[in-house]
């Protein structure tokens, strides 16, 4: 439980329906995951999911060639 007594938020899969797996970086050019992240995130924590968003991001930003 967080400090509020509240369960955290559950957060949204980033996947955009868009499910192509790069060769030479081996992960996902619509929503940047890998495939081990893509197959656990139904088991990561709504903590553990948001930590990942930013490694996306970057992921996006850092591989412009791919898209």
């Amino acid at each position: 439980m967080s400090a509020a007594g509240k369960e955290p938020q559950d957060v949204e899969s980033p996947c955009v329906r868009i499910c192509m797996i790069d060769p030479d970086h081996d992960f996902c050019v619509g929503c940047w995951r890998t495939l081990r992240e893509i197959s656990d995130w139904h088991r990561y924590t709504p903590e553990q999911k948001q930590s990942l968003l930013p490694v996306l991001e970057d992921r996006r930003t850092t591989c412009t060639h791919i898209n």
